[in-house]
């Protein structure tokens, strides 16, 4: 057998059998031991394995193993004078350097590396700090292995996956994938072993669906996030940021058209759309949309407040759903034929409707945290709908004058909801319905945006936001429009649910 060494480098021979193993933190490959064997048969051995001056092991387990298999009884050795550190040392900086590990054993090495240095006296630091004698930084390390201190930690990460997630996925697929496995040592221990048994037991052919389900699976271990309900069977689908409400429930959707289809009520022309001699009737808030709004975000048995009335929807909804109801109108007639529905469909429920200005809200100046939630469909800006001639009117004003009593409404209802904890997982929302609207040159009028403004000034935090997906007929209508003044129809309303937290 050929060796092909420097000459200058003493090489003794040592039985195979005599060779110590320690404790290996690379575990041997069979495919490379096979590779080696082949080319020591060919070529000889190029490299002899070095041991210390006890017969253990320093550097070069698959070459051993080579010899062992090819069935040649003594090795070429380099004899050093290592203690125990040093030789693990050695070990761990030829295997960082030339053998293929998987990016689990990567850190595994680093970390352990960092181990001896600092056994060996060496004070570990983080970063490019001052220069302390007997110390080493990471940049230091990183710099050994011509890497920068980031891709250092990140090589580095994976260590913090637990010992028996580390051992179940060092020799899979997903052990090459540096991100995967900074991302899974970023997970709690519960969630790591979520992940690891879900990849393992193939339910999850990916690691980015196993890290999603990893979570999902380990959240709902939590009793505090389990529910006594199906979601689906509920609300028909899990609720999400844009929805399309439709008319499922006849028997709230038959409560609702006793006002909407009132002939006193139901059309009215708005000022400045011009469709010949045709009515149009004022739009009123789908039953279906409003009992969403009212069952998932308002507390059970609560009491519900809408300032805008109008036809009641609201009102209904929150009735229906066992609620108790307060309602404000400027309009006489919708209090009245209100009133009179809620009386005949629910002579049990509790509810009070004021004749009143619902931005003032002067019937409860004197009280303060009174309601338990606020869901309202306030008028739309810019005169889109004209309900009455009262100056308190908000389909009656501009928009100057229409966010001014938006903002003083937003202070008034600060004062009346109740106080949110989020940890007790109590919420009391304020809840507005809001659309968009076009000033001519001056492009969109992002009611969205203003009306968050408004209530961060008043206090609020805004918790949730929902979009409505409508289905309007001025789309077919407008599109040349729409594209001359480069454009889109504008077919969602927002939904914007705020609360109050103390801070």
């Amino acid at each position: 057998m050929t060796l092909s060494i420097s000459k200058d480098v003493e090489v003794e021979y040592l039985k195979t059998s005599d060779i110590k193993i320690r404790f290996r933190l690379r575990t041997p490959k069979d495919t490379r031991v096979q590779e080696l064997a082949e080319s020591i048969k060919m070529l000889g051995l190029l490299h002899p394995i070095t041991v210390d001056n006890n017969n253990y092991l320093v550097c070069g387990y698959h070459r051993k193993l080579a010899f062992e298999k090819l069935g040649i009884e003594e090795i070429p050795i380099i004899r050093k004078d290592y203690s125990k550190e040093y030789a693990e040392l050695g070990e761990i900086d030829e295997n960082l350097k030339v053998a293929a590990l998987s990016k689990i054993e990567v850190a595994e090495h680093i970390v352990r590396r960092e181990e001896i240095y600092t056994a060996l006296g060496f004070k570990l630091k983080r970063g490019y700090n001052q220069d302390i004698s007997g110390s080493i930084s990471t940049n230091d390390l990183a710099q050994e292995f011509g890497l920068t201190n980031r891709a250092y930690r990140l090589r580095r990460q994976p260590a913090q996956i637990v010992k028996e997630v580390r051992d179940e996925l060092r020799n899979t697929r997903w052990a090459e994938h540096l991100g995967d496995m900074v991302k899974l040592s970023q997970q709690s221990p519960d969630v790591q072993r979520q992940i690891c048994s879900l990849l393992i037991t193939g339910k999850c052919e990916t690691f980015k669906r196993a890290l999603v389900q990893g979570n999902i699976q380990e959240m709902r271990k939590d009793n505090s996030y389990k529910i006594n309900f199906n979601m689906k069977d509920r609300y028909g689908k899990i609720p999400h940021t844009i929805m399309r409400f439709r008319q499922n429930n006849k028997q709230l959707l038959a409560i609702c058209d006793e006002v909407a289809k009132d002939p006193e009520l139901e059309w009215v022309k708005r000022d400045g759309l011009h469709f010949g001699e045709t009515k149009i009737p004022v739009y009123r808030m789908v039953p279906d949309h409003s009992e969403f709004l009212t069952t998932y975000y308002t507390p059970e048995k609560g009491v519900i407040l809408d300032q805008y009335m109008g036809r009641g929807t609201n009102g209904f909804a929150a009735l229906y759903h066992d609620r108790e109801f307060v309602g404000y109108d400027v309009d006489k007639k919708n209090v009245d034929k209100v009133k009179e529905v809620m009386e005949k469909n629910f002579p049990d429920g509790k509810f009070t409707l004021h004749h009143s200005d619902g931005v003032a809200l002067e019937e409860y100046k004197n009280e303060e945290e009174y309601f338990d939630a606020v869901n309202c469909d306030p008028p739309f800006v810019l005169k889109a709908e004209r309900y009455t001639n009262d100056e308190r009117d908000l389909s009656n004003v501009s928009h100057k004058e229409y966010m001014k009593k938006i903002y003083r409404n937003f202070k008034e209802l600060h004062r009346l909801i109740k106080t949110s904890n989020f940890r007790n997982k109590t919420f009391y929302p304020v809840i507005f319905k809001v659309g968009t609207g076009r000033l001519g040159e001056q492009g969109v009028i992002d009611m969205d945006l203003e009306f968050q403004l408004a209530a961060r000034e008043a206090g609020f935090q805004l918790w949730d936001k929902v979009f409505n997906e409508l289905n309007t007929p001025w789309g077919s209508v407008n599109w040349e429009r729409n594209y001359m003044n480069r454009y889109v129809q504008k077919n969602y309303e927002t939904n914007l649910i705020f609360c109050k937290f103390d801070h």
